[in-house]
């Protein structure tokens, strides 16, 4: 195989994680940097830019890696674009696959909503094997939701379907979330506080041991997922 890896960029509201995977998905090598700390785009893709090309060298070099995904908040897969993400410090439309790919010296980049590129890791490699419809929840600075109908991603007319994060949930007392609302889902329930303080604590990690703390979160849920499929099927 001529290009036997791919990069996963993985950008929430406080880290951003990447590393090289092979075709089953194991990651070889990987990096962090801190999200938050960039308030201009252009600061971040050169940050995050650095770091790819100290993961590219690692694999032995950018001919052995046939492209680059990444899962953001509030990606838009059809254009490449992050589009008014509240829990990132870059406002409006940001063409980041296009920047990254620009950074990259040409490698292909396609972009797409986090949750969105979760739910395609599951059905690929994880809890969601063999299963055609499902919806994953994340949880993390935000949360969010990947739809998953007759095996095909539900992406909708302009990329944003099935996003469950921004419905307003609590009408009365609700907290004000960075969309400008107040009560969405991440921020107008127990299980969206709790997540919050996991994300805060985790924060003082970043790397391997990041990356690790996500995969024991993963392995966690799919074992849950797992008996409740026993148990109920």
């Amino acid at each position: 195989m001529d290009k036997p890896y791919v990069i996963g960029i993985d950008i929430g509201g406080t880290n951003s994680v990447f590393g090289v995977v092979d075709t089953r998905g194991n990651v070889l090598y990987n990096g962090s940097i801190k999200t938050g700390k960039y308030e201009d785009v252009n600061d971040y893709v050169r940050a995050l830019g650095e770091g790819l090309q100290a993961v590219i060298r690692s694999a032995g070099g950018r001919d052995k890696i046939k492209g680059i995904g990444v899962g953001a908040p509030n990606g838009n897969y059809f254009n490449g674009c992050i589009e008014f993400a509240a829990n990132l410090p870059w406002k409006g439309k940001v063409p980041l696959a296009q920047l990254i790919s620009d950074r990259t010296g040409g490698i292909p980049v396609t972009l797409t909503n986090d949750a969105n590129a979760a739910a395609i890791g599951e059905m690929t490699y994880g809890a969601a094997r063999g299963l055609k419809d499902f919806i994953v929840i994340t949880l993390g600075t935000g949360v969010g939701s990947g739809i998953v109908c007759g095996g095909n991603l539900v992406y909708g007319h302009d990329g944003f379907a099935g996003e469950l994060g921004h419905t307003t949930v609590r009408r009365e007392n609700g907290r004000l979330c960075g969309c400008g609302r107040h009560g969405c889902g991440p921020y107008g329930t127990r299980v969206a506080d709790d997540a919050h303080g996991r994300e805060s604590a985790a924060s003082a990690g970043t790397g391997q041991n990041h990356l690790e703390g996500r995969l024991r979160r993963g392995r966690a849920g799919r074992q849950a997922i797992d008996r409740d499929l026993r148990h109920h099927g």
